[in-house]
């Protein structure tokens, strides 16, 4: 076993935040997120992220206090708003993604799949049969990890959007460093994942393995910072829009299909919700900023429409003709054939990769994998819109999804994880009608259901 020189920073930093300012152990978790395909520890040829090397350290420093936590179970004052259904949810996802990944590949033993490990593109004409393997474990004990990352968060330390915020900063800036750094930049220290075949600097990846993650990243990042430039103060906005900036010059280093569909995809959503705000308000109107930005776009837009074309429909004529396209398409197609052919039980988490996340939910979780991920996505969407502190959390787990739906299906994508978090567990004060102002509630997880380990008691 070896540990990387990025995985003994990441056990300091958990341990030092831990041990002295608590509050700012979100900060380091978001600090891992911007590097889910670099390597904490490498074990016989297998790499651990970072993310989740991070959530093993804080299990074990959590001991202490759970164990205190449960001896004084009853016996502190009732929480104001539970936040059972939401970890319902979570613990539901893992008993039967753990259910149906021990099974799902001995019951459909033999069915034609898309194996993770032999990549789309060798499997359309020739596919992989569905057996038991050591793959299996390994993603089903990524999600119980991610699971357990939602029990803690906003228990054992306080979370809120700036836990998304530290993973799009870094993610956004080191893209942009890496822009002109190439030359020097720390490929040895970054790109350690054993197995993993690391994109050539032809395309912008940033800290990632290759450009359609980064995409992702990118897409996220556009819906947080588009949404901070909105509801923030002077200061917040103008980093936001310096954020956004260099969003726009690493979109246009990155060439990915899927942060061009994503941020599509997600600045229509933008759209739609100003849109029924603007009419459910019993006010509706525009705001001066909005028009004066809209004219600024509309003339940028307007002077660079072949440009715009070259990169929009350009881009995505020549990838809807792709071999690569071809390919991915076949394996949505076949996943959602091994959903029905498993009778919408799914074949177990590692049995099947597509191209979609949604396909990759259905063919290895079912039915009620999608009910359960559906449900906490909802949950945590619905929350986000309804309250301004978080939603720029909301928007970027938003990205998130639209663009792993897209091209890039990983349940295990730690953002996904910290996205839910942020915006289930994040505190937000309520005032009820009649009060001299003093918060009255804390909404969807601000109270625990174990009294000491909300107070941070060793």
């Amino acid at each position: 076993m070896t540990v990387t020189v990025l995985g003994i920073v990441t056990l300091v930093a958990i341990v030092g935040v831990w041990l002295v300012r608590r509050q700012w152990t979100q900060y380091v978790i978001g600090a891992t997120v911007a590097f889910p395909q670099t390597a904490a520890i490498v074990v016989a040829d297998n790499g651990f992220p970072l993310f989740y090397f991070a959530i093993i350290v804080l299990v074990v420093l959590s001991i202490p206090a759970v164990l205190v936590g449960l001896s004084r179970l009853g016996r502190g004052p009732a929480p104001a708003v539970p936040r059972r259904l939401p970890d319902l949810l979570g613990v539901a996802l893992l008993v039967w993604a753990t259910i149906i990944t021990l099974a799902g590949p001995r019951i459909f033993a033999g069915m034609r799949v898309f194996a993770p490990e032999l990549g789309v593109d060798a499997q359309v004409v020739n596919m992989a049969t569905l057996h038991p393997s050591l793959g299996n474990l390994a993603q089903l004990g990524y999600v119980a990890m991610a699971v357990i990352f939602l029990l803690l968060a906003g228990r054992l330390f306080p979370v809120d959007a700036r836990l998304v915020g530290s993973t799009m900063w870094i993610a956004v800036v080191l893209a942009a460093v890496r822009i002109v750094a190439e030359p020097i930049w720390p490929h040895e220290l970054l790109q350690n994942m054993p197995g993993f075949n690391y994109a050539t600097p032809e395309r912008l990846s940033g800290t990632f393995y290759e450009p359609s993650v980064l995409g992702l990243y990118l897409t996220a990042a556009a819906g947080y910072f588009g949404a901070r430039l909105i509801w923030s103060g002077r200061g917040g906005r103008i980093a936001a829009l310096v954020a956004l900036v260099l969003v726009g010059i690493d979109f246009l280093r990155n060439g990915s299909g899927t942060a061009l569909l994503g941020l599509g995809i997600v600045i229509a959503l933008g759209a739609v919700v100003a849109l029924v705000r603007q009419l459910r308000s019993g006010r509706f109107g525009v705001r001066p900023f909005a028009v004066v930005g809209a004219v600024v776009i509309v003339g940028v837009g307007l002077t660079q429409i072949p440009f715009i074309l070259e990169l929009t429909v350009g881009t995505a004529s020549t990838k809807a003709d792709s071999d690569s396209f071809v390919a991915r398409t076949a394996s949505n197609v076949r996943s959602l054939q091994v959903f029905f052919e498993s009778v919408g039980l799914g074949v177990g988490l590692g049995g099947n990769r597509p191209s979609s996340l949604i396909a990759l939910i259905a063919s290895c979780l079912g039915i009620i994998g999608l009910a359960l991920v559906g449900s906490l996505v909802f949950l945590a969407l619905r929350r986000a819109l309804l309250h301004r502190a978080i939603e720029p959390a909301g928007w970027a787990l938003g990205g998130v999804l639209v663009a792993a739906i897209v091209a890039v299906p990983d349940l295990s994508t730690p953002a996904i994880w910290i996205g839910l978090a942020a915006c289930l567990y994040t505190v937000v004060p309520a005032r009820v009608s009649g009060s001299a102002g003093a918060p009255a509630e804390l909404l969807a997880g601000a109270a625990p259901e174990v009294p000491a380990l909300q107070r941070g008691e060793p």
